[in-house]
């Protein structure tokens, strides 16, 4: 009796091609937020690209600076979407690409990666918004990244013809002053008549110049971004101490 190899593998194949076709409508639960802790895998790993449905995520509710153990709620939105099936994927990670803080599922949310707390991802997909909170860790690990994927699909039952936009929030820094501090940019190291000094997202600071042997050469106050002229300092070595509500650092410069 002469088998059908077509038939059978076509019962084979068929469980397969139902997973393709139900897609991931109820959460995608790996890492593919595009952050460097996930190894920049987003949701292009599992849908087509190279759709334009006209939509733009938006996070909102990232705070400028977070306090250690403190809950921050926050909404993740696809606006101007031209489809109506829609999926994302989330986390938070320090300068080192490791994941901080724990986040909270709201409404078509759920908890990635089996229920980690690690970040998040779609539980529901007719919905272009989600709330959800995040909880700051208990100490301060410096800046904090929140890294995102989006996805908007076509519905046509498949993963061709969607439109996958990742993003970030910029960095968020810890309210502990020690740290912040030392978040600050001074350059050139080598100047000839102009030092650039920018605080990043302090509002404001003291800046003291001394010259080696402990003399004060020059005192100003500061702002996020500052423009400072050294052109009457002499050729040398000097040393710059930024203050932010009584917390010092010092960076070393030299004058051409």
């Amino acid at each position: 009796m002469k088998k059908n190899y077509s038939f059978y593998s076509l019962l084979t194949a068929l469980p397969i091609v139902l997973l393709v076709l139900v897609g991931f409508t109820s959460g995608q639960g790996g890492n593919f937020s595009g952050s460097p802790g996930d190894s920049n895998s987003n949701c292009t790993s599992c849908h087509a690209p190279g759709a334009n449905h006209g939509g733009t995520p938006v996070l909102t509710g990232v705070p400028t600076s977070y306090t250690a153990g403190t809950t921050y709620n926050l909404t993740l939105a696809i606006n101007g979407s031209s489809v109506n099936k829609f999926g994302f994927n989330i986390t938070a990670e320090d300068q080192n690409g490791v994941k901080v803080g724990n986040w909270t599922a709201g409404t078509g949310s759920q908890l990635r990666n089996g229920g980690t707390t690690d970040g998040l991802t779609h539980s529901a997909t007719n919905s272009p918004t989600w709330t959800f909170s995040w909880r700051a860790p208990n100490m301060s690990v410096g800046p904090v990244t929140f890294y995102y994927a989006t996805i908007q699909a076509n519905n046509a039952s498949g993963n061709s013809g969607d439109q996958m936009v990742s993003g970030n929030s910029m960095q968020v820094l810890s309210n502990d002053i020690d740290l912040l501090i030392t978040s600050f940019n001074m350059y050139p190291t080598e100047a000839d008549d102009v030092l650039n000094i920018d605080l990043n997202q302090l509002d404001q600071g003291q800046l003291e110049i001394y010259n080696m042997n402990g003399s004060l050469i020059k005192q100003v106050n500061l702002n996020q971004e500052n423009q400072l002229d050294v052109s009457n300092l002499k050729s040398g070595i000097y040393l710059a101490n930024v203050t932010v509500n009584g917390a010092v650092t010092t960076e070393r410069f030299i004058k051409k």
